[in-house]
């Protein structure tokens, strides 16, 4: 909760240098090691043919997409080096960076590339620097965020599938609680929106549960998918598991 003594909350444009040194002061001021690091956020915009895309939008896609992302990593990796542990830095990123996005998500696909060989690059540098902190990715599915309502507000001509995302949103279902009110994580529905509570569930998972080798997943090329059932047991309860 934002009440939470332990939470301190720092407005900066991290696509800026300015906002990068910003957030790297508030960290040194608490005097101790930043033990994770996550990159949630992110742009769509502009949706439209990569041939009305234009300079500026293109940048600021890669500003906010990638270049900022990186730059505050290598900006927070003092602090993050110092810990007994490895820190860990997540990326949060997205199917589109795998293979041509749907049309009219040209800037948002190519900037998401870019941060999944980041993350690739990245972790492979600060394993030659040492181990003393590593990178790991995922994709989070579709998620019910401020993004997916700038997708639905699409025109058709603009991207053609955006009838698909709206009715994602329409079969959204209202999630269980655990009884006292809070969300309990559960298998991303289909065919629907997720929620970020269940996404940060397996984040979380990410983040405490695997062991370096396996949090960077260097036996494989792609990055972990939350839709992957195989990963299940890892991080939902056993009575929300899908029955056999």
């Amino acid at each position: 909760p934002l009440d939470d003594p332990k939470f301190i909350p720092v407005a900066a444009d991290v696509g800026t240098e300015e906002g990068r040194r910003t957030v790297r002061d508030e960290v040194e001021k608490l005097d101790k090691p930043l033990r994770f690091l996550v990159h949630s956020a992110g742009t769509i915009d502009p949706i439209k043919s990569i041939l009305d895309v234009t300079q500026d939008e293109l940048r600021k896609a890669l500003t906010v997409n990638l270049e900022g992302p990186v730059l505050l990593t290598t900006a927070l990796y003092p602090s993050m080096s110092k810990n007994a542990m490895p820190g860990r830095v997540l990326h949060v990123s997205s199917g589109a960076a795998h293979g041509p996005p749907p049309v009219g998500w040209a800037a948002y696909g190519i900037s998401k590339a870019g941060f999944y060989q980041a993350f690739k690059t990245l972790d492979k540098e600060f394993v030659h620097l040492g181990g003393k902190v590593r990178v790991g990715s995922f994709k989070p599915g579709v998620v019910d965020t401020d993004m997916q309502g700038t997708i639905r507000s699409a025109r058709p001509d603009e991207m053609p599938v955006v009838g698909n995302f709206r009715n994602m949103k329409k079969n959204v279902v209202t999630e269980e609680d655990d009884g006292a009110g809070a969300s309990v994580a559960r298998p991303p529905p289909e065919g629907a929106l997720d929620s970020p509570d269940n996404v940060a569930f397996f984040a979380e998972w990410l983040l405490l549960g695997p062991d370096e080798e396996e949090f960077a997943n260097r036996d494989d090329p792609n990055e972990y998918d939350i839709r992957n059932s195989e990963l299940f047991a890892n991080w939902i309860p056993q009575q929300n598991l899908p029955k056999d």
